[in-house]
């Protein structure tokens, strides 16, 4: 019983490696079908369904396994995963702690790392992460967030010096060299930080870096040059196609130049994605307000509910919506109504 536990314990890892996750998900609810007692498996599937983003069933899995064994290290693996995933960074930090208690690794402190900073408790981040790369100096997760804490803590030299080590680690992390510009052109005006942005992308084939192309995009659109900055997001998100923040920015400028139409579709595909962002959202709505299309509001609310069922806030603000367009609606009736008498009057 225990050897046949076990195969399916190291089977759902492996499928786990692989990114077989329909394969692991198929198998996980054949293992706990045999083994119904085991905390292990049942954690092990709750972290699956996490992955495959499905939240509830997850939840509803990594109760039954703690119901069983609450301190095993697998449920406490999967309850920290569960809890940043749902963006509930305290507890995820509270779990990823008792495990580096328990046995540190370099995932585990990394993980770690990135809640503390998720809680913006960035100096706590960067003592952990300092004292984590003592063991393991080339963990370029523990560096990544080193570099995060140090340039939130204002400490740009030490920052840097992190997204030094992590290049060198990682020469191809474009995202990394990106945040490196941005910090050593800080004290640059946008203008000139714009300036040697565009001259250091003639070389090397950094004009194939979207997270440069964003930073260059940035800059220009704090130095006014709003054109320019619309082409360069417009680049970058041709190289990277659906990122959040680049669809956001680019709303967001579209909309600064009277680029309505521009504006509501990329701020809509920016709002699908990432339904969470007040800022898209607000801006959006401003937009179909202006535009009188409540109504497309509530289907971009309703599509968005059916692929994030986890962001709660949106049934409040659809209520919200749904009233404002009701009384539009009323209003331009009832206004209809007093235009035709007059009219027959």
């Amino acid at each position: 019983m225990e050897s046949a536990h076990r195969r399916s314990v190291s089977l759902l890892w492996q499928l786990l490696r692989s990114g077989s996750l329909e394969d692991a998900a198929r198998e996980a609810e054949e293992a706990i079908a045999r083994h119904p007692e085991s905390a292990e498996l049942l954690a092990l599937a709750a972290d699956i369904h996490r992955r495959r983003h499905n939240l509830d069933e997850a939840t509803a899995l990594l109760e039954r396994a703690r119901e069983l064994d609450p301190f095993d290290e697998a449920v406490l693996g999967a309850g920290a995963e569960l809890a940043f995933d749902r963006r509930e960074f305290r507890e995820a930090a509270a779990r990823f702690q008792e495990l580096v208690d328990r046995r540190p690794s370099s995932y585990r402190l990394s993980r770690l790392v990135a809640a503390k900073n998720r809680l913006k408790e960035h100096a706590e981040a960067a003592a952990i992460a300092r004292r984590a790369l003592e063991s393991y100096p080339d963990d370029v997760w523990t560096l990544r967030g080193l570099a995060t804490a140090e340039a939130a803590l204002g400490r740009r030299n030490e920052a840097i010096t992190a997204y030094e080590r992590l290049l060198a680690l990682e020469p191809k992390d474009r995202f990394a060299y990106k945040e490196l510009m941005r910090l050593k052109t800080a004290d640059a005006s946008p203008e000139e930080a714009a300036s040697a942005l565009g001259g250091l992308m003639k070389a090397g084939g950094r004009d194939r870096n979207p997270h440069l192309k964003t930073l260059l995009a940035d800059r220009l659109r704090k130095a006014g040059k709003l054109e320019q900055a619309v082409a360069e997001y417009e680049s970058a998100l041709a190289l990277e196609p659906g990122d959040t923040y680049v669809l956001a920015q680019l709303g967001f400028t579209y909309k600064k130049l009277g680029l309505e139409r521009e504006a509501t579709e990329t701020l809509s595909q920016a709002f699908l994605a990432k339904p969470a962002d007040p800022y898209v959202r607000k801006s959006l709505e401003s937009l179909l307000t202006k535009r009188v299309e409540l109504d497309r509001m509530l289907e971009l609310i309703d599509e968005a509910l059916k692929r994030h069922p986890h962001v709660k806030s949106l049934h409040g603000i659809r209520k919200r919506i749904a009233r404002r367009a009701g009384e539009k609606t009323a209003g331009e009736k009832t206004a209809g109504e007093k235009t035709a008498g007059e009219k027959t009057d």
